[in-house]
């Protein structure tokens, strides 16, 4: 009988980072940097398998085994991925790949194959971590149904695939911690790459321009942006290093996302700085600037509502009275949450 479990991964915002591609291997390529992770993201359900003709076969001692058959040319995986419309995506080429990385490491063997259905609940290049946040719920899909390896080791692998995509840099060691997080050291959950995290409940509101995507590779493989980027990034980070890591340096967060996001260049393209002038315009009129910060999700057309301090939270209300003004606008809206900090089972 096959094995089916669900797993899922919310996304991830980074606010601020630094680029660091100058290690040979995948997994010490990554950034230093700070977000969050949010409730929405990706859910999973997989179904695991096994291929009679080719699974491994008991005999009984003294009879002879009939000769071997020869291994399969094709994986039978499948991976069937779905937008939070409803709408077939094509692009599951990162699924595969990981799905092949898990068996390259023997956490799935031979014989065995699997059916994944991904469920995509945030758009995908908008800074949400989608591609991330995939990886990271079939690795957890997968380690629930084989009950091979640790967590860490699948981690380590989303984070490579999604290196090997240029899809990413530092959201899989972001999402490995979960809340808002801290990168001190780039590279993949474990080892070399360093995260820690705090939390707090808050609602939080996504806003993004649909018709203005960005991938990832755009900024990060142009040397132009890498220099500009990581100079920001660096010079913001360095008093967020110092001290323990605790939702007192919220307002901290806030400070150093907002002179990155100057600094950086981020706010001279004219698309997201549309996105984000309209934002910070209907806060204002809402008389909610004191209640909400808007800061730019890395790298989309996107901003996210937050709030200003840890203890005086935007309401329901208060986000879903934005979240109306800014669809009459044409701009896409989310409600969602800060996600707790990941705790190892």
């Amino acid at each position: 009988m096959p094995t089916t479990v669900e797993a899922s991964c919310g996304g991830h915002i980074t606010l601020l980072f630094s680029i660091d591609k100058s290690a040979r291997l995948k997994r010490s390529q990554g950034s230093r940097g700070a977000g969050f992770t949010v409730r929405h993201g990706v859910k999973v359900r997989l179904r695991l398998m096994t291929d009679n003709l080719t699974a491994p076969k008991r005999f009984m001692a003294g009879v002879e085994p009939d000769p071997r058959a020869p291994e399969p040319n094709n994986d039978l995986s499948t991976v069937h991925v779905e937008d939070a419309n409803g709408k077939v995506r094509t692009d599951g080429a990162l699924y595969f790949d990981f799905i092949q990385a898990c068996r390259d490491a023997t956490l799935l063997r031979k014989h065995e194959y699997v059916a994944v259905d991904v469920k995509l609940e945030c758009p995908t290049s908008q800074g949400f971590g989608m591609s991330a946040a995939g990886l990271m719920a079939l690795g957890r899909a997968l380690h629930a149904a084989t009950q091979r390896g640790t967590v860490v080791q699948y981690e380590k692998l989303a984070h490579r695939i999604e290196r090997e995509h240029g899809a990413g840099l530092g959201d899989v060691l972001g999402l490995s911690v979960g809340g808002v997080e801290l990168r001190r050291q780039p590279g993949a959950p474990g080892w070399p790459g360093q995260a820690t995290s705090f939390e707090f409940n808050s609602l939080i509101l996504l806003v993004w321009d649909a018709a203005e995507e960005r991938h990832t590779s755009l900024y990060i493989d142009d040397p132009n942006w890498q220099a500009t980027i990581t100079k920001a990034g660096e010079e913001n980070l360095a008093q967020l290093c110092v001290g323990n890591w605790t939702k007192e340096r919220w307002p901290e967060v806030l400070e150093a996302s907002k002179k990155f996001a100057d600094a950086s260049g981020m706010l001279d393209e004219p698309e997201r700085a549309a996105v984000h002038d309209a934002v910070v315009s209907v806060v204002g009129q809402a008389a909610l600037q004191s209640t909400c910060a808007v800061r730019l999700c890395m790298l989309g057309s996107s901003v996210a509502v937050v709030p200003r301090r840890v203890d005086r939270l935007p309401t329901e209300e208060n986000l879903e009275e934005l979240a109306s003004q800014l669809k009459e606008l044409g701009l896409n809206t989310m409600m969602t949450s800060l996600a707790p900090v990941t705790t190892r089972g």
